[in-house]
C-alpha cells in the first residue's frame, strides 16, 4: 500500500471541499494525509477539512497567493513519497487514487486519471503536443473519428488505455514528492490558468513524463468553481493569454504563433460545426474571440523566452 499525501488548494470553495471530503471518506481508507492550503478565503474551509477521517493538516495563507504558489506550499509540508494534487471541485468515484500514486512512483512520472463532467461525459484532461504538426491535425480532423495512433497525439483523453501525453489537467495529478519539489512544482508567478500546461511541458524537458491513466481511477471534475468567483465576466481572456505566454516562453515566438493559429482554426471549425448542428457554440465562440485578442507581450513567470 502506497502512503501518500493529498494537497487541496481552496479559495471561496468550502462547500465544494466538503463534497470532495465526503467522497474521500466513502472511497478511501484513512491512510492518506490530507493537506488543505487556503488562499485567505472568507468561508472557513478549515471546518470541512477536519471532516476527513484520516490525518489532516490545514495551512491558512494570509492572502490569496494563487493556485500555483499555494500548491507549492502544500507539497513542501507533505510527509509522504507520493503526492496527489487535487482540486476541491472534484468528487472521487472509486478507490483508485492509491493506484494512480503507485503508477506515478513506479514510473517516476506525473500521472492523471479519467476526469468526467458532472453529467458523466468524458472531460478533456490530457493533451498532446501543443506545437508542431499535431495541433494542425487536431484542428482539421475531428478527434472523434481519428484512429487511436492520431488521438494519442491530438486528443489522448479520448483513449481507454494508459498513454504518455504532453501535459495533464491540474484537477488531479499524482507524482513523487521529490519530483514535484524539483520542478517547483508550479510557477508561482502564474496566478491561475495554464500552470498545469507549464508544469507538464517543463517536466518533459527535465526528463519527467506525463501519463494519462484512465483505467487507474475516475473522478468527477465540476470545473471553474473558484474561477467563476474570481472572473464573473468570464475567464477566457486570462486562459488564452497565459497559454500563449507559456508556449512562447518554452518554445519561442515563432512556434507559439503557429500554435496560436492552429488553435484558432480549431475553435473556428468547432463554432461552424456546432452552429450547423444547432448546438450551443457560445463557449467556443468566447474562447475564439479571447484567442484572437490575447496579448503576448509579457512573460507569466518572469523568465526569458526560449530561443528559436
Amino acid at each position: 500500500m502506497a502512503a501518500y499525501s493529498v494537497v487541496v488548494v481552496t479559495w471561496e470553495s468550502a462547500g465544494r471541499l466538503r463534497t470532495l471530503i465526503a467522497s474521500m471518506n466513502a472511497m478511501l481508507e484513512p491512510g492518506p494525509e490530507l493537506i488543505v492550503v487556503d488562499n485567505a478565503s472568507s468561508d472557513d474551509p478549515a471546518v470541512p477539512a477536519r471532516e476527513w477521517k484520516g490525518e489532516t493538516r490545514f495551512v491558512g495563507l494570509e492572502r490569496n497567493e494563487g493556485f500555483g504558489a499555494a500548491t507549492n506550499a502544500g507539497v513542501a509540508v507533505a510527509r509522504h513519497r507520493g503526492v496527489v494534487l487535487l482540486n476541491p471541485d472534484t468528487v472521487l468515484l472509486d478507490s483508485g487514487l492509491e493506484r494512480l500514486v503507485e503508477i506515478a512512483l513506479d514510473r517516476r512520472a506525473l500521472a492523471g486519471p479519467r476526469l468526467l463532467d458532472p453529467d458523466g461525459s468524458i472531460q478533456p484532461s490530457a493533451s498532446g503536443p501543443p506545437v508542431g504538426l499535431w495541433p494542425w491535425i487536431g484542428a482539421l480532423l475531428p478527434g472523434a473519428i481519428q484512429p487511436g495512433a492520431l488521438k494519442a497525439r491530438t486528443e489522448p483523453w479520448r483513449l481507454e488505455r494508459a498513454t504518455r501525453v504532453a501535459w495533464l489537467t491540474g484537477a488531479c495529478i499524482a507524482a513523487p514528492r521529490e519530483t514535484l519539489l524539483r520542478l517547483g512544482p508550479f510557477d508561482p508567478a502564474i496566478h491561475l490558468f495554464a500552470e498545469d500546461m507549464d508544469l507538464g511541458l517543463r517536466a518533459a524537458r527535465a526528463g519527467v513524463p506525463s501519463w494519462f491513466c484512465p483505467d487507474a481511477c475516475r473522478i468527477t471534475h465540476v470545473g471553474g468553481a473558484s474561477a467563476t468567483v474570481r472572473f464573473p465576466a468570464g475567464s477566457e481572456a486570462t486562459v488564452a493569454r497565459n497559454r500563449h505566454l507559456v508556449l512562447r516562453r518554452i518554445y519561442g515566438p515563432r512556434r507559439e504563433r503557429a500554435s496560436r493559429l492552429a488553435q484558432r482554426l480549431n475553435l473556428r471549425l468547432r463554432v461552424i460545426t456546432k452552429r450547423a448542428l444547432g448546438r450551443d457554440a457560445a463557449r467556443d465562440r468566447a474562447a475564439l474571440e479571447a484567442a484572437r485578442r490575447a496579448p503576448v507581450d509579457a512573460d507569466p513567470g518572469g523568465a526569458p523566452a526560449a530561443r528559436r
